[in-house]
């Protein structure tokens, strides 16, 4: 992945092939959250997914 700007990042490549998991850290506090296979197999470029997880 490449980040592009702000909370857009970029894959050069190959199909992406779900489920992905995804992985938060703050600058601070390092402290990181991980939401497992959040994103479905059957995923799309624009959709919203979402998880039970809260970061605070």
């Amino acid at each position: 992945m490449k980040h592009l700007w702000g909370a857009n990042w970029c894959i050069i490549g190959g199909p992406l092939v779900g489920p992905f998991s995804v992985r938060v850290t703050t600058l601070s506090t390092q402290s990181s959250l991980s939401a497992r296979d959040v994103i479905p197999r059957n995923w799309s470029p624009k959709a919203t997914y979402t998880s039970r997880l809260n970061f605070i």
